[in-house]
């Protein structure tokens, strides 16, 4: 973090140095200035929304009438041997089976040491890699080692699919989170143009005397 803060101050100090086109430092100036306009809207969003109270029963008649968009998704656990070699990959598949597995990993696998300890829990099936999720949602069994190196960008992994839960449907407790958080996201996109359409009528009613005072003035003088 202190490495990024000197960088960044680094960085800066180049950039003030610089020289720039009239046209570039307009430029710069309409894009700071739109940012600090973006900031100060979604400053004052996200008040709103805050403050704003979102019923229960709110929540529980979205979650009745969208139920099929919550649900949890297959969870799996697994183990892997990673190795780098598809050689040594397709040797340690023709030895591997359930008794040797861990044996053969100790040996074989060329995963960091972080990686190498297994947590033996169930992991969504969007939390692995997807060309492993591809294959273990294929599998139709569980406690099986995936007879297949499956290839990744670093190497091949050998499968060891220890467990499956199926795909369900959350429950409201589960699903009320996220449904809040629709809901919010919802209400800040509604708040966020309506402060610019407030501000923008603001603008308009603030213009409106001045052209009254324009037209009164105008009649004053046609009749000297």
């Amino acid at each position: 973090m202190e490495e990024d803060k000197i960088l960044h101050a680094i960085l800066l100090k180049k950039a003030k140095e610089a020289e720039y086109t009239n046209y570039e430092i307009e430029q710069i100036n309409l894009q700071s200035e739109s940012l600090f306009i973006r900031y100060y809207l979604e400053r004052e969003a996200i008040k709103i929304v805050e403050n704003t109270n979102i019923e229960e029963e709110v929540l529980k008649k979205i979650y009745e009438e969208n139920q099929t968009l919550y649900k949890y998704p297959e969870k799996v656990k697994i183990d892997t041997i990673f190795v780098k070699d598809l050689e040594k990959a397709e040797e340690i598949l023709k030895e591997v089976n359930l008794e040797n597995f861990n044996e053969l990993k100790e040996k074989n696998d060329e995963k960091g040491k972080d990686a190498k300890d297994s947590t033996d829990e169930f992991l969504f099936v969007t939390e692995i890699h997807p060309a492993i999720a591809e294959e273990v949602l294929q599998e139709s069994e569980k406690n099986v080692i995936i007879k297949k190196a499956i290839p990744v960008q670093e190497g091949f992994h050998i499968v060891y699919l220890k467990d499956v839960e199926e795909a369900r449907q959350a429950i409201f407790d589960e699903a009320k989170e996220a449904i809040l958080a629709d809901v919010k996201r919802n209400i800040f996109g509604q708040v966020y143009n309506q402060l610019i359409q407030d501000i923008a009528n603001e603008t308009i009613k603030l213009e409106e005397p001045t052209k009254n005072e324009e037209s009164k003035s105008t009649k004053v003088g046609s009749k000297e």
